[in-house]
């Protein structure tokens, strides 16, 4: 599931950048390179996400970019440097994001009759393969 929402980049006086994100209540990230402050961007929003997404909560409606006000609020015109900021859309795989966060797996004891057990045993089925598969499946995740 591909989210976007519009960010704001500010080139700080000092080094880097502070990223903005208007669509959620607070908080920024920043990076002392323009990419570094793009990939923690997108880290950002995957951090931000992660909770509803993973409990299949409503997500934040993005604004549209033409929306998005670059004016620097008074009491941080000193950090900004005047004219270098500027907005764009930062795009995350929220199903990617999640799987790479949560690479740990888990161990869990499930209950089959024995004459199933024997059968796919004889077979080299990999029950855990097929119950995340399955699992997928019913939650309706691609994979």
């Amino acid at each position: 599931m591909l989210v976007v929402y519009p960010a704001i980049f500010h080139k700080t006086r000092e080094e880097g950048y502070i990223v903005v994100f208007p669509d959620f209540d607070c908080g920024a990230t920043e990076g002392k390179t323009l990419e570094e402050a793009m990939e923690m961007a997108e880290d950002y929003v995957g951090t931000w996400l992660y909770d509803d997404f993973v409990n299949k909560k409503k997500l934040p409606t993005p604004s549209k970019l033409n929306d998005v006000s670059l004016e620097i609020p008074e009491d941080e015109k000193d950090f900004y440097v005047e004219g270098e900021s500027f907005k764009t859309l930062i795009a995350l795989d929220m199903l990617k994001y999640v799987n790479e966060c949560k690479k740990t797996t888990i161990r869990k004891n499930v209950s089959v009759p024995s004459w199933l057990n024997e059968m796919a045993k004889k077979q080299n089925i990999n029950f855990s393969q097929i119950l995340q598969d399955a699992l997928k499946r019913e939650l309706g995740i691609e994979y």
